[in-house]
C-alpha cells in the first residue's frame, strides 16, 4: 500500500511502514521505539534507529484528510499513533506511545517521525546542511557544509558515523538551535525542520549505505539522560517536530515562518506599534537608580517609546554582577528607589508609555535567604543544583507556584508594571531525578510545569506584556517562542557585531516578535571598556544602531540625553520608521539576498517580503567601497530610502538587483517596490 501526505510518501511493507522524502531510498520505521533491555540492530546503539520494538509495531489503520494524517502501528505490548498535521506552509508531527500489555514497560528513546531519502538520491558531495550554531552574543550563526565534509562519504558500506545535534538543560539553544536546513545540490530543492521542546532533543542523519534518513526527537538515553518509565496503560507523548519543503533558502524559510505564525499561542493581541526602552544596555546594566531613571523617563517618551523598561536592579541591595546571588525575594531596592518603585512607574505611564521590571522566576539567589520546601529545587545525586550562585526551582512544587505568582502580583498590582521581561541567566543541566523516572524526564516535567505557570500568569493579567529573555537567545527553541509575543534575540553589547545576528535571526524567529538592542549612545563603562563613540558620537553610530533593529521590535537603550538634537533626531526617525513598517512586518516572509551571514563579512543584508514590496536593511561593516544586492530575479521599479532619510544613500537599480556606493561604516534600510 502507498499514499501521500503533504508531499511525503508512505509505503506499507509486509506491515511495516515507512515515510519517504525520495525515490529509491531504504526505507526505516516511521518512527523509533527503544525499550530498555530491546533488541537493536545497530552495532553501535548511539544510532537512534534500528530497534527490534520498531520493527515489531505493524500498520494498523490511518485516518485522513487534507491537512491531518493519524498513522496507527501496533506490537503485542505497544500502540503507536503518529500524527502528521498541515499548518501555514509547513507540516509537523508527532508520536504517542500507549503501553497495551500487563507489565511494566521503560522507554529509552521515541522519535516523533524518522524520514527516509533526506539526501533525496544525490551525491553526498552535493547534499549540504545548514547548521544553526548558537551562543551567547553569538547567537543563531548557520554554517553549510556537505554530507561529505561532515563523515558521510559515498562508500559501498553502511557507515557508523551520525550528523547529529542535541541539547540537555533548560538552555535549549546555548550549542545550536533546535533546527537545520537540508539542501539538494543537484535538485535545488531545500528541506528545513524544527524540534519544538522546551527541554531536551535530538536529531540525527546517518546513512543507510546507499541513502540517508533523518529521526527527530525529544529526549533519548544515550545523548539527553532521559528514560521513560509506563505502567499498563501509561502513555508517552514525543514533542511536536515540524518541517517545510521549498525550491531555495528563501522560500524554505518562508513557508517555516508561514508555519510558525499558523502555530503561535499569544495569549493577547500584540500591539502593533510597541517601542521599547529598556535602560539596562550601555546605561543602568545591573544597577538602576531612581535619579537616572527619572531623568531618561522623558527622554525616551520624546524618542517614540511606547514602554520604559527598568531591568535587573529594582530589587535587592547590592551593585553590579554581586546582585545576582542575592536574588529572589523581588522586592524594591530602598538603596535605589528611596521614594518606592510605585512612583517611578506611575511617572512613567504619566509620560504615555507602559512600565516594565524584570525578573529571572526559574532560579533563586543562594545567597538571598529565601527558603524552599525540598520539593521547591531541581536536584543533581540529591543535592540542589546550582550554577553562577543561584539555585534552580521546581515549578512542579506547590510552595514555588504559590510564591512565584504572589512576587508577579505585587510587581503589577503594588509597583505598577503592565510589562514584565521573563529571564533565563543559567541553564539547570541535565534534570532532576526527583520525582522523575530519569534525569532527562525530569527535565521535560519541569520545563512543562514553568511553562504552564507562566501561561497561567498571562492569562491572569491579559494587560500585561511578557516578554522572554535567555541571557539573549539562549532559548529560541519554537514551543518557547511560540508563547512569546516579544523574546530578545540577543545580549550583543558591540553594535557593529550585532547585524551578524540580524542577519540571519529571522530563520528562528517571527519578524514581529524578534526584539533588537538599539543602544546609540555606546558606554561600556559599566563593563570597565572605553570606546571611541562614548566620547564624540557620529551618525553612523547612531544609523547603525537604528538600522539593527528596524526590521524587528525595538529595543532602544544607552543615555539618550547624552546625543546632541541632529543625533537625537536620527534616533526619533529611526523608532518612527520601525512603527511605520508594524503591519507590514507582521505578514512578511525573511528575504537573505545573499544567503545567511557570518561574523567578519564586509556587507551584511536582510530583508522581508511580501507581494512586490521588499523592506531591505543594508550594513557596510568593513572599508568596502561598492557592493551589489540580487533581488532574488526580480527587477526593483521604485526604490526610496526609508531610513536614514536625510543622509544621502548613493545607489544604482540593475536587471539582477541594486548596485551601492558605500561609505565606510554606513548603513541604511530601503523600501522598494519590485516589477
Amino acid at each position: 500500500m502507498e499514499f501521500e501526505f503533504c508531499g511525503i510518501r508512505f509505503i506499507e511493507q509486509e506491515g511495516k511502514i515507512s515515510a519517504l522524502l525520495s525515490e529509491g531510498c531504504v526505507p526505516f520505521p516511521l518512527s523509533d521505539v527503544r525499550v530498555a533491555g530491546g533488541y537493536i540492530d545497530e552495532q553501535s546503539p548511539a544510532k537512534m534507529t534500528g530497534s527490534g520494538e520498531s520493527r515489531a509495531l505493524r500498520f494498523v489503520g490511518k485516518t485522513q484528510t487534507d491537512k491531518k494524517l493519524e498513522i496507527v502501528r501496533e506490537s503485542g505490548r505497544l500502540r503507536a499513533v503518529t500524527l502528521f498535521e498541515k499548518r501555514g506552509g509547513g507540516v509537523r508531527a508527532r508520536t504517542e506511545i500507549r503501553n497495551i500489555s500487563s507489565d511494566k514497560i521503560v522507554l529509552d528513546n521515541v522519535s516523533a517521525v524518522t524520514l527516509s531519502g533526506i539526501d533525496g538520491g544525490a551525491e553526498k558531495t552535493n547534499v549540504f546542511l545548514y547548521r544553526f550554531h548558537n551562543s551567547h552574543h553569538m547567537e543563531c550563526q548557520p554554517r553549510r557544509l556537505s554530507f561529505d565534509d561532515l563523515g558521510l562519504f559515498s562508500a559501498d558500506h553502511r557507515s557508523y558515523k551520525r550528523i547529529f545535534g542535541c541539547n540537555a538543560g533548560s538552555w535549549t539553544c546555548k550549542e545550536e538551535l533546535p533546527q537545520a536546513i537540508v539542501e539538494n545540490g543537484e535538485t535545488g530543492r531545500f528541506f528545513m525542520f524544527q524540534i519544538e521542546s522546551c527541554g531536551g532533543w535530538y536529531w540525527e542523519i546517518a546513512d543507510a549505505g546507499e541513502s540517508c534518513y533523518l529521526t527527530l526527537s525529544g529526549g533519548n538515553r544515550e545523548h539527553t539522560q532521559w528514560r521513560k518509565k509506563l505502567i499498563p496503560g501509561g502513555k508517552y507523548v514525543t514533542p511536536w517536530v515540524a518541517f517545510a519543503q521549498g525550491d531555495s533558502l528563501n522560500d524554505v524559510v518562508g513557508k517555516m515562518t508561514s508555519y510558525r505564525r499558523a502555530t503561535a499561542r499569544f495569549t493577547r493581541a500584540d500591539d502593533k506599534k510597541l517601542a521599547v526602552f529598556n535602560e539596562y544596555m550601555h546605561l543602568s546594566w545591573d544597577s538602576p537608580d531612581e535619579a537616572r531613571t527619572e531623568k531618561l523617563i522623558p527622554v525616551a517618551a520624546a524618542a517614540g517609546a511606547d514602554v520604559y523598561v527598568i531591568d535587573c536592579g529594582w530589587h535587592d541591595e547590592e551593585d553590579g554582577y554581586m546582585i545576582y546571588p542575592y536574588v529572589g525575594k523581588w522586592k524594591e531596592s530602598k538603596k535605589r528607589f528611596p521614594h518606592g518603585v510605585r512612583r517611578i512607574t506611575d511617572m512613567i505611564r504619566a509620560h504615555g508609555m507602559r512600565a516594565g521590571l524584570w525578573i529571572e522566576p526559574e532560579i533563586v539567589g543562594s545567597l538571598s535567604g529565601v527558603e524552599y520546601p525540598p520539593d521547591g529545587y531541581i536536584r543533581e545525586g540529591g543535592e540542589r543544583a546550582i550554577a553562577a550562585g543561584r539555585y534552580f526551582l521546581d515549578y512542579r512544587s506547590r510552595a514555588v507556584r504559590t510564591a512565584m505568582s504572589d512576587a508577579i502580583r505585587r510587581m503589577v498590582e503594588e509597583y505598577g508594571a503592565d510589562y514584565i521581561k521573563i529571564d533565563c541567566n543559567q541553564d539547570s543541566g541535565a534534570g532532576t531525578e526527583y520525582r522523575s523516572d530519569s534525569v532527562g524526564d525530569g527535565l521535560e516535567k519541569t520545563t512543562a510545569a514553568f511553562w504552564k505557570w507562566l501561561a497561567a500568569e498571562r492569562r491572569k493579567y491579559p494587560h500585561v506584556l511578557f516578554e522572554s529573555c535567555a541571557s539573549g537567545g539562549q532559548r529560541m527553541d519554537w514551543k518557547s517562542l511560540s508563547l512569546s509575543p516579544m523574546i530578545s534575540t540577543s545580549d550583543q553589547v558591540f553594535y557593529q557585531k550585532y547585524p551578524y545576528i540580524v542577519g540571519n535571526i529571522f530563520s528562528a524567529v517571527l519578524p514581529e516578535q524578534a526584539g533588537f538592542w538599539s543602544y546609540p549612545y555606546c558606554s561600556l563603562k559599566g563593563l570597565g571598556i572605553d570606546t571611541p563613540d562614548e566620547k564624540n558620537p557620529v551618525p553612523h553610530s547612531v544609523v547603525m544602531n537604528m538600522v539593527n533593529a528596524a526590521l524587528g521590535r525595538l529595543h532602544l537603550a544607552s543615555d539618550l540625553s547624552a546625543l546632541s538634537a541632529p543625533l537625537f533626531e536620527l534616533v526619533k526617525e529611526g523608532v518612527a520608521y520601525g512603527k511605520s513598517i508594524a503591519a507590514f512586518r507582521k505578514k512578511a516572509s525573511p528575504f537573505f539576498p545573499t544567503g545567511f551571514t557570518s561574523f567578519g563579512r564586509e556587507v551584511v543584508s536582510v530583508g522581508l517580503i511580501k507581494g512586490k514590496r521588499l523592506v531591505l536593511a543594508v550594513w557596510n561593516l568593513g572599508l568596502a567601497k561598492k557592493a551589489e544586492i540580487p533581488l532574488g530575479g526580480q527587477i526593483a521599479k521604485e526604490v526610496r530610502v526609508g531610513y536614514p532619510a536625510q543622509l544621502p544613500v548613493a545607489f544604482t537599480c540593475t536587471d539582477s538587483g541594486i548596485r551601492f556606493s558605500l561609505e565606510d561604516m554606513q548603513s541604511f534600510v530601503l523600501d522598494i517596490r519590485l516589477k
